[in-house]
């Protein structure tokens, strides 16, 4: 990725190498860090939360926040940035079993940039909170839409309380 040769950046990850100020801005770019991170005994990695997963058709199940996991972060997301985990093969195909769907954490207000759009979704429903991925499109009426999960039931004219556009898929 920088354009060094691997026996050099080997002698720089063992210490062998002090002299490695030249590569320090390239490094720090590549590993997606500040400069002095690079003089830690642990490099601590920019990581996303695991906040739910998919186990069944398209609902998704909330993990605890002290049960959660985190992923590498992707450059170019919002700090607030989450991931999904799919745990099923009922999506195929598409998504498969352990593919990460990465979406801001804080939901989109304007509808234009939600509609047509795969969304983790929150619904208006009975079960406060239920959660579900689904495409959305403009139902008959304002503030309702259709929702169409992957290999799930067409929902038509529902209120959602929130929409997360899916903004990246890391594939397993």
């Amino acid at each position: 990725m920088i354009g060094i040769p691997a026996s050099t950046l080997n002698r720089i990850e063992t210490g062998e190498t002090e002299g490695f100020e030249k590569y320090r801005a390239l490094l720090a770019k590549a590993l997606g860090c500040k400069h002095e991170a690079l003089d830690a005994s642990e490099l601590d990695m920019p990581s996303t939360p695991i906040t739910g997963f998919v186990k069944y058709k398209t609902f998704i199940k909330e993990i605890p926040e002290k049960q959660r996991e985190t992923v590498d972060a992707i450059s170019g997301l919002p700090d607030t940035a989450e991931a999904l985990k799919i745990k099923t093969s009922d999506l195929v195909p598409y998504h498969g079993a352990n593919d990460l769907l990465y979406f801001d954490g804080v939901p989109q207000a304007n509808e234009r940039l939600f509609i047509d759009r795969e969304c983790i979704l929150t619904l208006d429903t009975k079960k406060r909170g239920e959660r579900l991925l689904a495409w959305v499109s403009k139902g008959s009426r304002e503030g309702h839409y259709i929702l169409h999960p992957q290999g799930g039931t067409l929902m038509m004219d529902v209120k959602i309380l929130a929409a997360h556009p899916v903004l990246h898929i890391k594939r397993a």
